[in-house]
């Protein structure tokens, strides 16, 4: 153990270059796909959304704690959809702001999980006590009146009830989604889904086949078609209801030099011309999908994304990775293709006093169940386990977590 006698002093700094990857690595989980080299592409992305910022203490001189933190804008419309989603934007039109709010984030932006560097040889709540108190003279100083910690998970358990006790209130997170891949062959994979999926995903692949030649290549440099990368994505990106951020090409550029072995582009072609494109982060068995972008044009011919999604399957068996984690978002098709869901939670604090007292019914009426079916009526899924996530990734038995 470290001696604690010797006071905490902290920093914020704007950009990892400040931080080593060394102490990074000692801090964090070496198990966490979206280490230094993510975050270090996020800051040179050039991203307008957010303010990135690490707060580090040091006792002794020596590093002993790193919490990534940012600021942006935040748009009530990531999480409300549907017919209420438009209605904003049309208000929009008149009040370029309604409910729109600056916040600080605890956490990274676009990362799948809380990610919290703390030094094993000291007590972590008090770390987090006087990090909290840091992170609000920061808010107060920016006359940012909102704070919240996010994409916690069930290892978390005990820093949420710190921060309910703080006043903070929780709120259900879009869940991200994993795969546990038992099967040896592709063909037993499918054989493994729900009679009518699997039926369904047999014809997708053969009317894709028929419909000419498709191919996946897989690739770390994408210099040559980052024009091509970066329109799938944006395609993708202004298709779905759901935008928190939006990357650059100097994202999809930089990635693969900064995550060397562990980011790779899945290229697929139909007849030689880039219909798709899915970008996974391969670590310790498992592969994340992280970002993906199609081709609407032919979407519908050649069924993408059941191609791609069989196709990185197939990959990992024959790769011997045991986890896939497709994301968040279309949890209908990811259920019925064998996904489980992982939930996240939200902790949100004001300082305005009213409104801090308003947060529970305001959280209420925009849970994500309110606004996705999937999420809302997860009781037709017949056998559905949604999975407590653990640092072990063990499955766990179906919950009400997300019906009660």
């Amino acid at each position: 153990m470290q001696n604690n006698d010797q006071e905490l002093i902290f920093n914020i700094t704007d950009t990892i270059n400040a931080i080593t990857r060394d102490d990074w690595e000692r801090l964090f989980s070496k198990d966490i796909i979206e280490g230094y080299g993510y975050h270090k592409t996020l800051e040179e992305s050039c991203l307008k959304e957010f303010s990135l910022h690490y707060l580090t203490a040091k006792r002794a001189n020596n590093l002993v704690a790193i919490i990534p933190f940012f600021t942006m804008d935040f748009s009530m419309t990531t999480l409300i959809r549907g017919p209420f989603q438009k209605l904003i934007f049309f208000i929009r039109k008149a009040f370029k702001r309604f409910l729109m709010m600056r916040l600080v984030f605890v956490g990274s932006p676009t990362t799948e999980e809380l990610y919290l560097g703390l030094s094993g040889d000291e007590n972590k709540m008090e770390i987090i006590e006087k990090a909290l108190a840091k992170i609000y003279e920061f808010s107060r100083q920016k006359s940012i009146k909102t704070i919240s910690i996010y994409n916690l998970t069930k290892k978390d358990r005990e820093l949420g009830n710190y921060l309910a006790g703080c006043g903070f209130t929780k709120m259900e997170d879009l869940p991200t989604t994993r795969l546990e891949i038992k099967a040896k062959s592709l063909e037993e994979y499918i054989a493994s889904l729900g009679s009518s999926t699997r039926k369904d995903v047999r014809r997708k692949l053969r009317k894709s086949l028929e419909a000419g030649s498709v191919e996946t290549e897989i690739t770390d440099c994408v210099d040559n078609i980052i024009d091509d990368i970066y329109k799938l994505y944006m395609n993708n990106f202004n298709g779905s209801d759901i935008r928190f951020e939006v990357l650059t090409p100097q994202f999809f550029l930089n990635i693969c030099r900064n995550m060397p072995g562990e980011a790779k582009y899945f290229i697929t072609r139909a007849n030689g011309k880039i219909v798709a494109f899915n970008l996974c982060f391969i670590k310790n068995n498992t592969c994340l999908d992280k970002f993906i972008g199609f081709d609407y044009d032919f979407c519908l011919k050649y069924h993408t994304y059941y191609t791609t999604f069989c196709h990185n399957i197939d990959w990992c068996i024959k790769n011997n990775i045991y986890f896939y984690q497709p994301g968040q978002g279309d949890y209908d098709a990811k259920i019925r293709l064998g996904a489980c869901l992982l939930p996240l939670s939200i902790y949100v604090k004001s300082f305005n006093p009213l409104l801090n007292f308003l947060m529970k019914p305001i959280v209420k009426l925009i849970e994500p169940k309110k606004f996705d079916p999937a999420l809302k009526d997860l009781a037709k899924y017949k056998n559905l386990r949604i999975e407590n996530q653990t640092t072990s990734g063990t499955n766990q038995e179906f919950s009400n977590l997300w019906l009660r």
